[in-house]
This record gives structure tokens, sequence and C-alpha cells, in this order.
């Protein structure tokens, strides 16, 4: 199928969850949005659940253009990423492991100068 198609269902489906008294949010996704969180269009996503709390909803979340490549989020920074490993996480700590590199070589220079004293 191509994209065309594709779209076109997505319509499809957006206009029966319509009818049936369902919110539909469409839009381009920023993260962090406007006041945190995530936005999707002009919406903060979060916001419409606040109200359902404690409901049972159903979430459809499709790319409008297919080619997209759907961004993962990080199961513990919460970040999104493209592919591969989380770079923030990666990041993080590749510096964690190089500050405790660090404090030892500090740590074996500090007790060779204690033994030569």
């Amino acid at each position: 199928r191509g994209n065309m198609a594709i779209r076109h269902e997505i319509q499809i489906l957006s206009s029966m969850a319509e009818r049936l008294g369902a919110q539909v949010i469409s839009g381009p996704v920023r993260y962090p949005g406007r006041r945190g969180g995530v936005d999707v269009g002009e919406v903060n996503i979060e916001e419409p659940l606040w109200g359902l709390k404690d409901q049972e909803v159903l979430i459809i979340v499709a790319p409008l253009n297919p080619a997209q490549e759907i961004s993962t989020v990080c199961g513990s920074c919460g970040m999104p990423y493209e592919r591969g490993e989380c770079p923030a996480c990666k990041t993080k700590s590749e510096e964690t492991k190089r500050a405790a590199e660090e404090g030892l070589l500090f740590d074996e220079e500090f007790s060779g100068l204690l033994s030569q004293g």
C-alpha cells in the first residue's frame, strides 16, 4: 500500500472514532512540550487523560506519513530517540564511567604520594 492509501485509511479511522464520541488529536509530536510533557499539535497529550482517571481507554497512535521513523521513548529517562541506545542515558553512563575512572586514578596517585612521604 502506498502512503496516500494508508493516510486515507487513518483518516477514515479518525472520522469513525469522532462519530463514536472519541476525541481525536492529530499534529506533530513535540517533546518536551510547551509546559513539559508531550504535545501533539497544540494539545498537551496528558490533558485529555486527566479527566479520564481510573477509566479504561484505548489509544491508537499512527503516523500520518508512514515513511517517518517512530521514536522510541526511553524507559529510564523518558526522552525520545530514533534507534539503538538512548543518547541521553548513554552520555550519562559514559560520564559516570569516566568520573569513576578519574576518581580511581586520583586515588592511586594520592596513595603513591602518601607512600613516598
